[in-house]
């Protein structure tokens, strides 16, 4: 699941779904912690918003076929 990916890197790299919600926010504008992880745990987080976080987590976003 992409929230269990995503919480790893963010332990790995000393980061929390906060800040990446504020940056979120920055970016998008009215982006919220809780619309983060509401979008992360029913698994409807558009890829716009994976991009951005990986650019805001300076990760790279990859899609690989099964």
């Amino acid at each position: 699941r992409i929230v269990t990916e995503l919480k790893e890197i963010l332990y790995q790299k000393g980061l929390t779904l906060k800040f990446v919600a504020e940056k979120l926010g920055k970016r998008l504008g009215n982006y919220t912690l809780a619309n983060l992880s509401n979008k992360l745990r029913n698994e409807t987080i558009t890829y716009r918003e994976m991009k951005i976080i990986a650019e805001i987590i300076d990760c790279s976003l990859e899609i690989t076929k099964k």
